[in-house]
């Protein structure tokens, strides 16, 4: 009886001692995270703080807060014609246009291409697949000449339908994790919607992708960040005069030399629109990668 209790105290202090640990080790990773994420928010905090400021408050109080908030950098940003002729304004507008519409036609080919190949059998299906992964693999840099030649070819006079048939493409990551995504769903949702005499566009639009909603809406957010931030693509092959934001903020560099709070709200106009989207839908992000990734 003796030795059972010494026994039961001994485990009693290891189960204490763990526990002990346990919480110190939480509350030492916790702390971590909290500086890491201090990192990250603090250049944002300081960019918001000194955009409204002008040129002589920043350089004698670079860390402490503005004077008043009025808004005047934000208004003569967008009000401030680049050498081509465009405002600042007229490029989120077409930075809205570029990133809804390739976002569109991507995120469609993309789930045409990912639900064929998930759904049928058919001679070549691996290879195809094969040929989506090799892809992922190509650096963008190493694709780079093909694009300019096939550009030349197709669409001479650059304009915002070469860059959209750029952003058409339908392998990548997107591909990836619809196809995750549709092989996930049980094929009797197909059989039954054809039983009910459905034929295969509509079993495709309206039986499938409502099954695969939640990862349609990650995708679709994920692209419009890379969209968005993309700077190659409409530098090359949009004119000069109807540039994206993405190439706008690279010339206000040199237009806004030494005026930094001017600068630093140029790239708040640039950041904030997308910022605001993935604030809104991390949470169906984070669900539907994780979902997709475990499902495949």
């Amino acid at each position: 009886m003796e030795d059972l209790s010494r026994a039961y105290r001994g485990e009693k202090y290891i189960t204490k001692k763990k526990d002990v640990g346990y919480h110190t080790t939480k509350w030492v990773v916790f702390l971590i995270f909290v500086l890491y994420g201090a990192t990250l928010l603090f250049p944002f905090l300081w960019m918001l703080l000194n955009s409204f400021k002008n040129g002589v408050e920043f350089i004698g109080n670079m860390f402490g807060l503005p004077q008043e908030f009025d808004g005047l950098n934000f208004i003569e940003v967008l009000e401030y014609e680049m050498p081509s002729g465009q405002t600042i304004g007229s490029m989120v507008l077409m930075s809205f246009l570029v990133t809804i519409l390739g976002t569109t036609i991507n995120i469609f080919f993309s789930a045409c291409t990912a639900y064929i190949l998930a759904k049928y059998r058919f001679p070549g299906r691996n290879v195809i697949y094969a040929i989506a992964i090799f892809t992922m693999i190509v650096p963008i840099v190493g694709t780079l000449p093909s694009q300019i030649k096939m550009m030349d070819l197709f669409f001479p006079d650059k304009s915002i339908l070469g860059v959209l048939f750029l952003y058409s493409g339908c392998f990548g990551f997107n591909f990836i994790l619809l196809y995750s995504a549709f092989s996930s769903v049980s094929n009797s949702y197909i059989e039954a919607a054809s039983i009910d005499g459905a034929g295969r566009f509509k079993t495709f639009f309206g039986v499938i992708l409502p099954q695969v909603k939640g990862s349609i809406i990650a995708c679709s957010v994920l692209q419009a960040i890379a969209l968005w931030n993309d700077y190659t693509t409409p530098m090359l092959f949009l004119p000069d005069d109807q540039q994206t934001l993405a190439v706008g903020l690279m010339s206000l560099q040199t237009e806004f030399d030494g005026d930094y709070p001017k600068l630093f709200a140029s790239m708040l106009i640039a950041v904030l629109p997308i910022l605001i989207i993935y604030m809104i839908f991390q949470k169906k992000i984070i669900e539907s990668t994780n979902a997709g990734g475990l499902k495949g």
